[in-house]
């Protein structure tokens, strides 16, 4: 085996040929090359793995998922487990990293050996790439544990760790399907690693209909995963007071979400269970977003955001 290099670059894909080749052309041309591309072929079906043959870079090893049925957690995991280099950069199949990004990265990470996790500022793209919102998640500690307690304002697509503190936390937990980068964050933070955020936009992120995250439904595992992850990050320290009372409805939405979610999936022992958490978590919140799912469900009310067509 060749000498590992100091960056790991790790990428899923799953039916990504619309977009793939221009987040490979914006791999290869990273001013900063001393990387390695390891690529999950999630099973695709269509073009992919043409596209991923068609590159002829001696830096990029692909990995096949034998797994049946597998999430994005699965992915994620076996592509950290092949993984070799110092620090371990993220680069999801549909968005373009601008040129200057690992490099910005790395240095953040040679000026300060106590960093864990350095994540950038990003802008949306739609799928013809036109560019719109710049997001800049919080960049001060106390912000951004605050932050974590109604929303992760972080895009796993700008991730950067350092493998020892991921590996010291035990990688991306292994009891999300859907949330584990969030997860990792939250456990790099409690166990006393920094995280570095750039003000610099790192990343264009496409929002397009097939995004998995982009799906209207909320299943049981997607739904068990929000709760739990969010009573994770409820657990930091510092939080403010205000931050703490916002959390603690949001948790108790997460909870009724997720009763919801079994009981419509035939759990519904299950589903009563959470759901008498939810009220006793937060009654009048809970019962009022309860009255508001079901009236959603029954058709008297539109979600919020949405309006009618009529004049």
């Amino acid at each position: 085996m060749s000498e590992a290099p100091r960056l790991s670059v790790i990428m899923t894909v799953y039916n990504g040929e619309d977009f793939l080749t221009e987040t490979l052309d914006a791999v290869w041309a990273q001013t900063f090359t001393d990387f390695e591309l390891v690529v999950v072929n999630n099973g695709s079906t269509d073009g992919t793995q043409a596209i991923l043959d068609d590159v002829d870079d001696d830096r990029m090893r692909v990995i096949h998922q034998t797994k049946q049925n597998a999430t994005f957690g699965d992915g994620i995991r076996l592509a950290y487990k092949h993984a070799r280099g110092q620090f371990i950069a993220v680069q999801d199949a549909d968005d373009v990293s601008m040129p200057e990004r690992f490099a910005k990265q790395v240095a953040a990470f040679d000026l300060d050996a106590n960093l864990g996790l350095v994540i950038g500022a990003f802008q949306d793209m739609d799928k013809d790439g036109n560019l719109a919102d710049v997001h800049c998640p919080p960049t001060e500690r106390q912000a951004l544990i605050n932050a974590f307690q109604t929303h992760n304002p972080m895009a796993h697509s700008t991730y950067m760790y350092r493998r020892e503190a991921s590996d010291q936390v035990g990688g991306y937990p292994l009891e999300y399907a859907y949330g584990p980068d969030f997860g990792l964050a939250i456990r790099l933070i409690k166990n006393g690693w920094g995280v570095k955020v750039l003000n610099d936009v790192v990343l264009r992120l496409r929002l397009h209909a097939g995004q998995t995250s982009m799906l209207p439904t909320v299943g049981v595992t997607r739904a068990h995963d929000a709760l739990y992850l969010f009573l994770e990050a409820a657990g930091l320290d510092s939080i403010s007071p205000m931050a703490r009372r916002m959390g603690g409805r949001h948790i108790a939405k997460c909870t009724v979400q997720y009763a919801l979610a079994l009981l419509g999936d035939g759990f519904g022992r299950e589903g009563l269970k959470q759901l008498f958490f939810g009220l006793l978590r937060h009654p009048l919140y809970s019962l009022v977003y309860l009255g508001y799912r079901l009236s959603l469900r029954l058709g008297l009310m539109k979600p919020v955001g949405q309006h009618s067509n009529q004049s």
